[in-house]
């Protein structure tokens, strides 16, 4: 009994030396790191040539803009695009987006005249102080690493990534399409918008975006709370759902500037909808 007992204090005393082994080797590798990075810090003369350059450029963020939305309905779902879902988006954010595209060219530009000046920096290896007992190819190594890791990358490209899910009325996502835009993508949009007549948009294609998505506002969520808000009864002849088909209607139409809110929808059997027509009827 005791052999076995003096057998397992001795591998459990192997066990700790060689952690504690383990724990001073690292802790003495990551001192003499923290060593050789201070020493560049200090005295990299071409860590303080690209910090010199660093402070002359001042590059802007980049916003993102990307769009996503969730249906619940899967005919609105499959009939609409990711780019008429922009074409959308950009009555409100056009501006935004163009300050944007203006912020990522500035960037391109200066960001050129920046590499320009990088490459101007010398080889690396110069020190202000004698690097004494420091292995000087260590020191190149980490000096390199460092100043990859601060060379600015602003971004110089604008793009916008529209999503859109299918989900079930609980909200479990069970499809996706997704679609990226570029500049001149917006460009192209945002002059397609304004080319109007008034409140009319002269390309029907861009009319006729518009209409989908506003007429998709219309959740499978929010038909049935104007259904409940109605009593499932047509607001205009009063039959119910067991005796006729009910539809959302568009107060104000969405071709007169109507919106898919809740105040502006009311439930008609099919054949009241079809009798109100385009007209501004409230019942």
């Amino acid at each position: 009994m005791l052999p076995f007992f003096y057998n397992v204090i001795a591998v459990i005393c192997v066990i700790i030396l060689v952690g504690v082994t383990i724990f001073i080797i690292k802790y003495v590798a990551q001192l003499t790191q923290k060593k050789y990075e201070n020493f560049v810090f200090r005295n990299s003369v071409s860590l303080k040539e690209l910090e010199e350059i660093n402070r002359r450029y001042n590059f802007y963020p980049y916003v993102n803009f990307d769009q996503c939305h969730t249906y619940d309905n899967e005919n609105i779902f499959n009939g609409i695009s990711c780019r008429d879902y922009l074409v959308y988006e950009m009555q409100y954010i056009r501006e935004k987006l163009f300050t944007q595209i203006n912020r990522v060219n500035y960037n391109k530009v200066q960001f050129s005249k920046y590499l320009y000046e990088i490459k101007g920096i010398k080889q690396f290896g110069r020190f202000d102080s004698p690097i004494a007992r420091l292995k000087r190819d260590r020191l190149i190594k980490i000096e390199d690493k460092i100043i990859k890791q601060r060379i600015c990358s602003p971004i110089i490209r604008f793009y916008l990534t529209v999503t859109l899910n299918c989900a079930t009325i609980n909200g479990k996502i069970y499809s996706r399409k997704r679609e990226t835009f570029d500049a001149d993508d917006i460009l192209s949009i945002a002059n397609r918008l304004n080319d109007k007549t008034g409140n009319f948009y002269n390309d029907s294609q861009i009319w006729e975006a518009l209409c989908r998505v506003e007429r998709g506002k219309v959740s499978n969520r929010m038909r049935f709370s104007v259904y409940e808000r109605d009593g499932y009864r047509c607001r205009k002849c009063g039959v119910s759902d067991r005796e006729a088909q009910l539809e959302i209607d568009h107060i104000i139409p969405i071709s007169k500037g109507g919106k898919s809110t809740f105040d502006n929808l009311q439930t008609l059997c099919h054949k009241c909808n079809v009798e109100k027509g385009n007209t501004t009827k409230r019942y």
